[in-house]
């Protein structure tokens, strides 16, 4: 984990970004594929993005770190040089 606090709370809000994206794009397809009720297309995709949640939380890792690499990115509150 990062030792600055604002980066693990932009790293949290990423991760839950793709992860609610993720729902809704999964219980969208299930409905539209599988032909089920609502409540069961919303079941069925927390289920598939909780089994895709450490691939998101990889994902968010690696975004970040990829960030920290490149030093030309500005902290929140930075001037640009």
């Amino acid at each position: 984990m990062p030792a600055v606090p604002h980066r693990q709370l932009s790293r949290a809000s990423l991760a839950m970004l793709l992860a609610v994206d993720l729902l809704a794009l999964s219980a969208l397809l299930i409905d539209q594929w599988f032909a089920v009720g609502a409540g069961w297309s919303w079941l069925l995709g927390a289920a598939l993005t909780l089994a895709l949640l450490p691939g998101v939380l990889w994902l968010v890792d690696r975004v970040f770190a990829a960030a920290c690499r490149v030093e030309d990115i500005p902290l929140t509150g930075e001037t640009f040089p």
